[in-house]
């Protein structure tokens, strides 16, 4: 893309950093683990799929075997097996039809995981764990019924119904922020004796970059996620009109996709925003990064984050970053230390034409987000979960040999 600052690098600068940032050996105890997940690439919406993705990748570099189990299985080019996928060459892991799972796979004799990271897959994995005698994890990305009470509507009592069923009957439970674990027994009451919960929130990955160091200035602002009232799509537009009256004219990317997609076009023809405003949809790795690399600062005011992984990467990229009063931030965001949190459009709208003027206030916030690159990689995170995997199958051999 073209922008008054220049063009930005191609891909064949920057490449995304998928392997640990620290030297990890290969395990010594090398698993099956069976991730069951509704999103997968090239299928993701969100952190949920950018997740479970990382992890494979993480663990399939430990040297595990990873098995994902999705509704999306035809990734490319058949294998012998009817039922299961051989994935692109960017896909490190096998793809498996939850429709068709296998009976008697060979590999069954592998020490093996089933880890769930979607409730509406729990009745399909839960059967699988158990006519195959495999221990179960279950993690918690987010909870409809927090989701309903943070925007005031009316919750579907069936769907609650099911998440509280998943909650009491699984016995190994990862969430990813107290927020979460909190909202659960506010909901759904106290959690079952003889279960055990862990927090683990999402990793992220850094960038690789080769050639010259990238100059700040393109965009002025940065939007990353879903383009959905709870992520603030909603006050960010209904601030827009007085920013865009600033001097020099700035230039704003939104990436992402949703509800308010036509919205924004439409917005943009009727204000003639095509050379300010940027909606560039859904991106990859690659785009992301570079405009990670050269945004001036992130604005994600969402209202409802089970985490916010999309605030957490920007922050950890050195970008100062202008967050909404989400509760799930709280696992990283220090207000006014390391970022800067708003509670309204109004402080909104302040909060941005601050930093603006602020070149140094924004390098501070900047400087002080890039040290939670270190604790929140997938070196560490991804050690998290391996733990809980090997605690998963150590309960389970103590009940066998209980029952025995």
């Amino acid at each position: 893309m073209t922008t008054p600052y220049g063009s930005l690098l191609t891909r064949d600068h920057v490449s995304w950093d998928w392997v640990p940032r620290y030297t990890v050996p290969q395990t010594q105890n090398p698993l099956v683990v069976w991730l069951f997940s509704s999103e997968v690439p090239p299928h993701p919406r969100g952190g949920l799929g950018r997740h479970v993705d990382r992890l494979a990748r993480y663990l399939v570099h430990r040297g595990h075997q990873v098995r994902m189990v999705a509704p999306f299985p035809d990734l490319g080019v058949s294998s012998p097996y009817s039922n299961v996928s051989q994935p692109e060459d960017h896909l490190p892991y096998a793809v498996w039809d939850v429709k068709d799972l296998p009976n008697t796979p060979s590999d069954f004799a592998r020490e093996s995981v089933v880890h769930v990271h979607d409730p509406t897959l729990w009745p399909v994995a839960k059967d699988f764990s158990e006519r195959h005698k495999i221990p179960l994890v279950m993690t918690w990305h987010m909870l409809y019924g927090a989701w309903a009470r943070a925007l005031f509507m009316a919750p579907d009592a069936q769907f609650m119904k099911h998440e509280q069923m998943v909650i009491r009957e699984s016995p190994h439970q990862i969430w990813v922020s107290h927020y979460l674990l909190d909202q659960a027994q506010l909901l759904y009451g106290p959690l079952a004796r003889g279960t055990r919960h862990s927090v683990i929130g999402s990793g992220i990955s850094f960038p690789s970059i080769n050639g010259a160091h990238l100059p700040k200035g393109f965009p002025d602002i940065l939007f990353i996620g879903r383009l959905e009232p709870e992520k603030g799509i909603d006050w960010l537009f209904e601030v827009l009109s007085g920013l865009m009256a600033s001097e020099p004219p700035l230039q704003i990317v939104i990436c992402g996709n949703g509800s308010w997609r036509t919205r924004i076009h439409q917005e943009i023809q009727d204000h003639g925003w095509q050379h300010q405003l940027h909606a560039v949809g859904m991106i990859g790795d690659e785009e992301l990064n570079q405009y990670l690399m050269t945004a001036k600062m992130a604005v994600l005011p969402s209202r409802f984050e089970p985490f916010g992984l999309s605030a957490l990467e920007a922050m950890s990229a050195g970008v100062a970053t202008i967050l909404g009063p989400a509760p799930g931030f709280r696992e990283f965001a220090i207000p006014n230390q390391n970022c800067l949190v708003v509670k309204s459009p109004d402080e909104l709208s302040r909060a941005i034409q601050h930093l603006l003027h602020n070149p140094q206030q924004r390098q501070q916030l900047a400087e002080s987000a890039e040290t939670l690159a270190n604790p929140w990689h997938w070196s560490r995170i991804g050690a998290e979960i391996e733990r809980e995997y090997y605690r998963t199958l150590e309960c389970g051999k103590r009940s066998q040999t209980e029952e025995v």
